[in-house]
């Protein structure tokens, strides 16, 4: 018995590339268009265009594409939708589109790449006339990052077929922590004094912070369901973030966690949303916390992941149990905080 034809097009694999397929009224062969990709996500959105459309976008060849329009692009069909943090690949875009804006993606290189590092470290671009401070200005860490980010959406457009530009950047030098500088911290004294200058859920969320060693977005995020009150622990990664390779342990409830921990968890109920923090974004108040406490010079909310870290191997807490809390490997925690623990290491080898 013959199969029926199917009354609306289909997407299909043939080897290996994915195609989309579909009857024309009057014609017994099936037509069929190459979607131009191995990807099924990709697949996918072209197939979407093609629905839309009734065709897909031909290659706009080295003079036709912009800058713009490959992050546009990246951002929407990829960044949004596989990255684990948009919120980075969306930051950076906007400070390439403020330099690059609508240049020809050909007319793009070494020269280019390097202006844009001189004006990112200038102050130049990174907020605008109204924001334009010391703090603005790229580290070179975050240029590099930026760059990268304009590199991925270049590859991404010449997979979509949309360009043939080949793109050379020059990137900032990678430094590592541990190995060309050291990873910043708070002493104990400071670290005191941030807490006491606190008050609500900035004071809870760097009371959380540090006794879990995590990430600012793993304790921004939070929800009630991750808290397990009976097995005294907080499931970091949520059910439906993605994996990316940043561990997100579990970790223990410390006493100096129960009490903040509560408090939100109330305030969550109240509110009917589930999310343990109302504040959504910490660094601004954080960094102004800094400021009035006299460390402006190390105002970044990760600083409590290294403080924890550095404060736990200076008291004598095995390696192995501080990279179990981080979910580090012991030798990125040998790295970045080794050396913090120094004078312990040399009161335990001196005379040896």
């Amino acid at each position: 018995m013959a199969r029926p034809k199917r009354e609306v097009p289909w997407i299909a694999k043939r080897g290996g590339v994915y195609y989309a397929f579909w009857h024309r009224e009057g014609e017994a062969e099936t037509q069929r268009l190459s979607l131009r990709t191995r990807d099924s996500s990709e697949a996918k959105n072209r197939f979407a265009q093609f629905l839309s459309e009734g065709s897909l976008a031909e290659p706009r060849g080295n003079a036709g594409i912009t800058v713009r329009q490959i992050l546009d692009d990246y951002y929407r069909e990829h960044a949004s939708r596989k990255c684990a943090d948009p919120r980075r690949q969306e930051d950076a875009i906007v400070h390439l589109k403020a330099f690059f804006g609508d240049t020809p993606l050909d007319r793009v290189g070494i020269p280019q790449s390097r202006a844009y590092a001189d004006a990112r470290r200038a102050g130049v671009i990174g907020g605008g006339q109204r924001h334009f401070d010391e703090r603005r200005k790229g580290s070179d860490s975050t240029i590099r990052r930026e760059l990268v980010v304009l590199g991925a959406a270049s590859k991404h457009a010449g997979r979509w077929k949309r360009t043939t530009a080949v793109l050379h950047l020059d990137l900032p030098a990678e430094k590592r922590l541990g190995e060309d500088e050291q990873a910043p911290y708070y002493t104990r004294e400071e670290f005191t004094r941030l807490v006491g200058k606190a008050d609500g859920e900035l004071r809870q969320f760097i009371t959380l912070a540090y006794y879990t060693g995590a990430r600012r977005r793993s304790i921004e995020d939070l929800t009630l369901p991750q808290i397990r009150w009976d097995q005294r622990q907080i499931v970091l990664k949520a059910a439906t973030k993605r994996s990316t390779k940043k561990r997100q342990p579990i970790v223990p409830i410390f006493d100096e966690m129960v009490e903040p921990l509560e408090t939100l968890a109330l305030d969550a109920v109240s509110r009917g949303d589930g999310r343990l923090f109302e504040t959504a974004d910490f660094y601004r108040p954080f960094r102004h916390l800094c400021e009035g406490a006299g460390l402006a010079d190390r105002s970044h909310p990760h600083l409590l992941r290294h403080t924890r870290a550095t404060h736990l191997l200076q008291a004598g807490v095995p390696i192995y149990d501080v990279a179990k809390l981080l979910g580090d490997t012991l030798v990125t925690v040998d790295r970045v905080y080794g050396h913090h623990s120094s004078e312990r290491l040399f009161e335990s080898l001196r005379g040896k």
